[in-house]
């Protein structure tokens, strides 16, 4: 890669991808009309939220109905 002087971006970025990946970020780049991948990917890194969702209550929600379901084939057993 040639060094431009005083270049506003001086830091590189690189990632791989899978081809699934990679038709999906072509396909994005068709729709929002962008050619240059270093501004698609500004643009898709930068202009978004990034969040996390806490799944732990879900685990123990899941973990009480597995405990359930056990229970009632318990009973389901004994009443045969």
């Amino acid at each position: 890669m040639k060094k431009i002087k005083n270049r506003e971006r001086n830091i590189l970025k690189r990632f791989f991808v899978n081809e699934k990946e990679d038709e999906r970020i072509k396909l994005m780049m068709r729709k929002t009309a962008i050619t240059n991948f270093s501004i698609f990917a500004r643009r898709a890194c930068c202009n978004k939220e990034i969040f996390s969702i806490d799944f732990s209550e879900y685990k123990n929600i899941i973990s009480e109905i597995a405990s359930t379901k056990s229970e009632l084939k318990r009973i389901g057993n004994n009443i045969n």
